[in-house]
């Protein structure tokens, strides 16, 4: 089975309802799409994950652990809309002579990780909202690798833009991220505070401050007078 737009498309809306049920968002494939070629106001999240990819011709399988994955996502304020365009490049098989490039098929796990750091992204660059201890979800390496990545049947190598090796982490099949657990924010501290609450703290430390300055002023106000009727 290729590359399925239809679970992304999904999963994307599900996840982006959890952090901001109010806001529209659309996720769309784009072929044209390159890295670092951006209009105005939109911003860019690449990830290389794990696939499997299948001939066309004559059927045969590998498995390739540097899938590259790129995103463009541009916000509206006004409309509150925002658009994300997608590009998954592809691979060709290097037993035929003359192969063509082929879709790959992605996990449903490192589907989810892989969107869940899109939406990390966009909370943090549409959004402007900070995080502490921010790493994204590690994809997990569950499908067996036939040795080195082979740049000369890659999509994304042979136009320039696949420039780096993939670290990927091997992780307990028992752990599973939750929606938040991509955000990892300390306990007791608010994800993504509101610009009201951030406002009314700021009020309450300002008030505080200039409560205990005019405690030490009277303080020392009443300590000037007893010294002087007692020199008196």
């Amino acid at each position: 089975m290729a590359w399925d737009t239809g679970v992304w498309k999904q999963m994307f809306q599900e996840l982006m309802r959890e952090v901001k049920p109010w806001h529209r968002w659309a996720l769309t494939p784009d072929r044209g799409l390159l890295p670092d070629v951006l209009k105005p106001g939109w911003m860019q999240y690449q990830q290389w994950t794990s696939a499997r990819f299948q001939c066309s011709s004559c059927s045969r399988n590998w498995n390739s652990s540097q899938v590259l994955v790129l995103f463009h996502m541009h916000w509206s304020e006004e409309k509150s809309r925002g658009q994300v365009k997608m590009r998954v490049f592809t691979q060709s098989c290097k037993k035929c002579p003359q192969p063509l490039f082929e879709a790959p098929e992605f996990t449903q796990e490192n589907t989810s990780r892989v969107l869940k750091n899109l939406v990390f992204q966009i909370l943090k660059k549409c959004y402007r909202e900070r995080f502490q201890l921010i790493e994204e979800v590690p994809v997990i390496k569950d499908i067996s690798l036939e040795g080195s990545h082979d740049r000369d049947h890659c999509e994304a190598c042979l136009q320039g833009f696949c420039a780096r090796p993939l670290q990927i982490m091997n992780l307990p099949q028992s752990w599973t991220p939750r929606v938040y657990s991509i955000y990892n924010v300390e306990e007791g501290v608010e994800p993504w505070p509101s610009r009201e609450n951030g406002c009314s703290k700021a009020c309450q430390s300002h008030t505080c401050r200039s409560l205990s300055i005019s405690c030490c002023c009277v303080i020392l106000i009443v300590i000037v007078i007893i010294v002087v009727k007692t020199t008196l």
